[in-house]
């Protein structure tokens, strides 16, 4: 008996400079029954000369070529179909801008053939260059329609290896079950992006499945939590904005109005009061948008509810998920080379590191200065490492520090022994320690 098929969705637009790594990746996958298939969303980088001169040797790989942009919804709706059609017995969505550990595949079928009641799984999403920081593992969802990343910034320990049930998971890596999805339906196309993989995975929820995480399924990601800057983070928020309210005019339980329209309300006061004190405008102007798109969209949503309960899908059987305060993303802050932005403490500045930080230096002496902002929750450690050897060792419930003499291009790394959780501090993420340092030339 052969083993199921599994049809890899590579969504691509003008990404050939993330191709080979996400490529090479499937590629090297040890799943003896996959197909990679590449959804060009009408690139005009190279991307499909690079893949067929690259990997076209391989059978594995197939490409898919649209004649124009369909954006996210619509390139991976045609990958899925094409999917379907060569009998994929499972679908494994992926963003270009990742790379997939090679037993990822593997543990993924694995778990849902174990599980059959799991219309789709998440895996745990880590940041591509700090692979002990969580990208995702699965989302979350708030009353207002709000969703975020599970596990965003956190360090990936073993409080996050165990299989949940979770409302949603993240479309840039989402595997899902082929049964599932021809009983939900396919992603939202004019939502173009953000949101439509919750609004799916609200609909295999609905349709009577679970969603699941699966830790063990590893992929790592070049996750971004910033909008940008200029045209493109105002149209970013306006979809996103917009694609809130859709969400929640598709999917959301009409009974519960009087619980979600308050805490809406609330939720776009507190927005747009966020966005005079900050003196941005333009997200004022972006709401504005955003409710005459909702008023608009409402008989296409009611459509939409009509087929679902024609259909025997109509049920929300989500509802109990739903963070029921009016959440946005309580905001997220990721390291650069294990560091985060510095900040002043005790007069000082200092800069919050994760559990493994790394920096070059030129030739001197380098001074490291350990401060301790959490003593009641014990001692700070921070061992150093030059060129891959131990240097030194720091540790205090105050502050402490050491000097190192370092040659010419130098880099050092900081390895935290403790970590002080979110839970405990109130901070954004998981903080290894914080670190003063300084370089000065030696003395001749």
């Amino acid at each position: 008996m052969n083993p199921p098929l599994v049809y890899i969705l590579v969504i691509n637009w003008n990404g050939r400079e993330h191709l080979e790594a996400c490529l090479d990746s499937l590629l090297a996958s040890d799943w003896p029954n996959s197909r990679v298939l590449l959804i060009d969303n009408a690139s005009t980088d190279g991307s499909v000369t690079f893949a067929e001169e690259r990997f076209g040797a391989d059978p594995r790989l197939e490409i898919l070529s649209c004649p124009r942009n369909l954006g996210w919804s619509g390139g991976n709706n045609a990958g899925i179909h094409w999917a379907l059609e060569h009998g994929a017995e499972y679908l494994f969505l992926l963003n270009n801008d990742t790379a997939t550990a090679p037993g990822a595949v593997r543990a993924l079928v694995e778990m849902a053939e174990v599980h059959p009641e799991a219309g789709a799984l998440a895996p745990k999403m880590v940041l591509f260059d700090a692979p002990r920081i969580l990208n995702s593992v699965g989302l979350e969802c708030s009353v207002i329609g709000a969703s975020w990343d599970r596990g965003v910034g956190r360090h990936d320990t073993g409080a996050w290896d165990s299989p949940v049930e979770v409302i949603g998971a993240c479309g840039g890596a989402l595997f899902l079950r082929r049964t599932a999805v021809e009983r939900a339906g396919l992603l939202p196309e004019d939502f173009l992006i953000y949101l439509d993989d919750l609004d799916l995975c609200l609909r295999i929820l609905n349709a009577g499945y679970k969603i699941l995480t699966c830790p063990q399924a590893v992929v790592r990601h070049k996750f971004s939590a910033s909008f940008g800057t200029g045209r493109r983070a105002r149209f970013k928020y306006y979809l996103n904005t917009r694609n809130r309210f859709w969400l929640l005019l598709r999917n959301f339980p009409g009974d519960r109005l009087a619980e979600i329209l308050p805490a809406v309300a609330l939720g776009e006061v507190r927005a747009l009061g966020r966005a005079v004190s900050e003196g941005a405008l333009w997200r004022v102007w972006a709401h504005v948008r955003a409710w005459g798109a909702a008023l608009a969209y409402v008989p296409k949503a009611r459509r939409e509810r009509r087929c679902r309960r024609a259909a025997g899908v109509g049920e929300c059987r989500f509802w109990p998920m739903v963070l029921k305060r009016p959440y946005f993303c309580r905001g997220v802050e990721l390291p650069h080379q294990g560091f985060y932005v510095e900040r002043e403490a005790r007069g000082r500045p200092v800069c919050p590191i994760a559990q493994h930080a790394w920096k070059a230096f030129p030739a001197g002496r380098l001074r490291v200065v350990l401060r301790n902002c959490y003593p009641a929750l014990g001692a700070a450690t921070v061992r150093l490492k030059v060129a891959g050897v131990e240097a030194g060792s720091l540790s205090t419930l105050d502050e402490t520090s050491v000097d190192l003499v370092l040659p010419e291009g130098s880099v050092v790394e900081f390895e935290s022994d403790k970590l002080f959780f979110v839970e405990d501090t109130g901070e954004l993420m998981d903080i290894g320690g914080w670190v003063e340092v300084s370089i000065s030339p030696l003395a001749i």
